[in-house]
């Protein structure tokens, strides 16, 4: 049985402890651990591809893709787009399952472009929102 490529988007250094938990609650969960397999960026060996054709590439390869969303938009590419943005879009344009999760950032200010890209998510997708890993991995 072919496992179901599952897609964990980010912003890799907001939420590096939180990738790396949900990837391996996938992995040693005895149920989930039988149809699914996580996909986190940091993984993937160094290669002679860019990483914007490495992670579209993924994407178009995966059958779920979640994206966690917070206060940072991150690294802008030269049209002002970020990774994760762009991950969400390839995901919407393959008809994928989008499951999308919110830090609740009470206190902080979400970056204007991170808000934006929420508000076009929001547009498409219901979302749920999150305070830490273990309501992460709850939901």
């Amino acid at each position: 049985m072919k496992k179901l490529k599952i897609f964990i988007s980010s912003v890799q250094i907001e939420f590096a402890s939180e990738r790396a938990e949900l990837a391996s609650y996938f992995r040693k969960d005895p149920l989930l651990g039988t149809f699914f397999e996580p996909f986190i960026f940091e993984e993937v060996p160094a290669n002679t591809h860019s990483p914007g054709k490495v992670y579209l590439s993924e994407v178009k390869d995966s059958d779920i893709y979640i994206g966690l969303l917070g206060a940072s938009y991150g690294f802008e590419d030269e049209l002002g787009v970020s990774p994760t943005e762009r991950e969400y879009d390839q995901a919407k344009a393959e008809h994928l399952p989008r499951w999308i999760f919110i830090k609740d950032i009470t206190g902080t200010e979400r970056h204007p472009k991170e808000a934006a890209l929420i508000r076009k998510i929001e547009q498409d997708v219901s979302r749920k929102k999150f305070s830490d890993v273990d309501l992460l991995k709850k939901e």
